[in-house]
């Protein structure tokens, strides 16, 4: 059976749509891909919502050209995806990497945005790369691992080192599943060099223009980010690098409702799925009964 597909800015971009009801889009991060959601999240959602996720360009099943990576390149996506798909508003959701193209979607496109909720992200507008310093910081974090006898490779992405920090304890004690985190991890909870991730992340990586597209801002600045004015949800793990960007949106965005899970990282969602469901349900049901509201 073929897979569901749409032919968007000249990538075949690789879909799933469940449920009934309003319209909920929810965009995976670096490195996984719609299994983020698909399999613990989604299933908890369809009862009430119609909702779609997809995979980014060069990720997962969709087709990995040799440029347009930015932000603003994958929110174009995005909007393709939403206009081949026949959807005319949208609640966006987003994880990492996606809860800034969710953002920069609702910049470009305020009209089709219903309500964004941003999901331990982080803008590098707001929370900048530091290049000299991250690099011994990364060297650090690797021989951590190593030291508990988990797999590095030089080359595997740095965000697979939060997925090994974070899940891998619980992989190996079967409190989660490897599969929702884009095929990186062994049964073992280890890094799997072999996978079918892994061989696609090296090729992502070598042979298109992702690495440099991803640090730029590409439209996504402080200012253009004060514009928003959708209702905003900010979800966050206590533990999170990403906190910097979390206090950063809440100064800017003013129409938002923030929630920090303590004790957690970067992917909670996939720890624990029900924090991130209560969350989006709490903030769609507050947006039923309260379409005009405004947080402080």
């Amino acid at each position: 059976m073929a897979l569901p597909t749409v032919r968007v800015n000249g990538v075949d971009i690789h879909y799933q749509t469940l449920g009934h009801g309003p319209d909920v889009i929810m965009i995976h991060g670096l490195a996984t891909n719609l299994a983020f959601w698909y399999m613990k999240i989604v299933p908890l959602l369809t009862n009430d919502y119609r909702v779609t996720v997809y995979d980014l360009r060069g990720h997962g099943l969709s087709s990995m050209p040799g440029h347009g990576y930015t932000t603003k390149d994958l929110a174009e996506d995005l909007h393709g995806t939403l206009e081949q798909t026949g959807v005319k508003k949208v609640h966006l959701v987003g994880h990492s990497l996606g809860g800034a193209i969710a953002l920069h979607y609702a910049v470009l496109h305020p009209e089709r945005v219903s309500s964004l909720a941003l999901i331990d992200c982080r803008i590098h507008a707001l929370q900048p790369f530091r290049s000299p310093e991250e690099s011994p910081y990364w060297m650090r974090r690797r021989e951590a691992l190593r030291a508990k006898r988990i797999p590095v490779d030089d080359d595997m992405p740095k965000v697979v080192y939060m997925m090994l920090e974070e899940l891998t304890p619980l992989v190996q004690a079967g409190i989660a599943n490897p599969n929702a985190l884009g095929g990186f991890l062994a049964p073992s909870g280890g890094w799997d060099p072999n996978s079918r991730a892994a061989r696609r992340w090296k090729e992502l990586v070598g042979t298109t223009t992702f690495a440099k597209d991803i640090r730029k801002i590409g439209g996504l600045t402080r200012q253009t980010i004060k514009k928003v004015t959708h209702p905003t949800l900010l979800s966050y793990g206590g533990d999170s690098f990403c906190l910097e960007t979390c206090k950063a949106l809440e100064a800017i965005v003013v129409n938002h409702r923030s929630v920090i899970h303590p004790g957690m990282g970067h992917f909670f969602p996939v720890l624990a799925p029900e924090l991130l469901v209560e969350d989006l349900r709490g903030f769609f049901s507050e947006l039923h009964h309260r379409p005009k509201y405004t947080i402080a």
